[in-house]
């Protein structure tokens, strides 16, 4: 941590020399003008006094009038090239401190990845090569058991698959080569789908209580609307508590669509609803976190409907957890 906000006291030092630097330039500068002010002026007056003559009286007046006059220009040049200086230093340093710092979070956000997706990774490879290892060594071993051991190593390929997409959906969409179809599409039928495959995944753990409206079309990829109504499943599914309901619904308006998937969580506090879809954010802070995830789930999920024209929204749920609303146009 250290290391890392090395660049920004670095920054600061320089900053603060510069400063420095031309406060000292400006000191000296405006010492330098009000010295030769003052001898100009000195041998502007002793000239005048040597003077016995009204017309060389009037023309050393003039000349002591054109040295204040030049006095006070200097004296605004010297202040107006150091106002303006001052302003370009500070609009540089506030840019410049802004791109440190969002660069900063950037790698710690980076940085948080990597040990996300580590875990994610070694997790069910671990346990696959467990599962894998038994059935071995144990030739003797029933079927059921077996049976179980298969379902489950699965269930873990499944979740490295789905891992694996996430991470290349999410290049794709980083470096806009993702292209979105144009065809009308089930809405009802892609989130029954998504919801079987949950309730095998969940097991005992969860219940879904479902209300979906047949045949609600949309337009738009069917594997992108695959992805988001899969990442907000999941979601959902991570951080509900056990022995709980998740409740899913479909609906239709005029003009739009409408699914929503509300959970029994602890809930996403007010200020960070907006932070959510941003890439690698997750709510909490890492050190204290109990629930692992990668950041890019619902990232994907707002970038996939920003693309379909749709929106996504999260509120509370009562009396506790949260809500997300997706809306889409509606086929014609």
């Amino acid at each position: 941590m250290k290391f890392q906000r090395r660049p920004l006291l670095i920054f600061y030092l320089l900053v603060a020399y510069i400063f420095a630097s031309f406060t000292w330039w400006i000191f000296f500068l405006f010492r330098i003008s009000t010295e030769a002010y003052q001898e100009k002026k000195e041998l502007t007056q002793l000239n005048h006094i040597y003077q016995n003559n009204a017309p060389e009286s009037i023309e050393n007046s003039s000349a002591i009038s054109r040295i204040d006059k030049e006095y006070r220009r200097n004296i605004y040049m010297i202040l107006g090239e150091g106002s303006v200086f001052l302003i370009i230093l500070l609009v540089v340093t506030l840019k410049t401190n802004q791109s440190l710092r969002r660069e900063y979070k950037v790698n710690r956000q980076q940085k948080n990845f990597l040990l996300s997706i580590t875990h994610e990774l070694r997790s069910p490879i671990a346990s696959s090569k467990v599962a894998l290892q038994t059935m071995l060594r144990r030739e003797t071993l029933p079927r059921d058991k077996v049976e179980l051991l298969l379902n489950n190593s699965l269930q873990d390929m499944d979740r490295l698959q789905g891992l694996v997409e996430n991470i290349l959906l999410a290049a794709k969409i980083e470096d806009h080569n993702f292209q979105i179809g144009s065809d009308a599409c089930d809405l009802s039928e892609i989130v029954l789908s998504v919801v079987e495959k949950a309730k095998e995944a969940a097991g005992v753990r969860h219940s879904f209580q479902t209300q979906i409206k047949p045949e609600v079309m949309v337009i738009g990829d069917r594997m992108g609307l695959t992805s988001v109504i899969t990442n907000l499943v999941e979601n959902a599914i991570k951080y509900s508590a056990d022995a709980t309901t998740i409740r899913v619904n479909v609906s239709e308006e005029k003009s739009h669509a409408v699914f929503t998937i509300a959970d029994n969580g602890f809930g996403i506090p007010d200020e960070e609803k907006k932070k959510v879809f941003q890439k690698f954010y997750r709510v909490g802070q890492e050190e204290t976190r109990q629930t692992k995830g990668t950041g890019l789930g619902l990232y994907i999920v707002g970038r996939i409907l920003e693309l379909h024209k749709g929106r996504v929204t999260v509120k509370d749920n009562q009396p506790s957890g949260s809500v997300f609303e997706v809306i889409l146009p509606k086929a014609a």
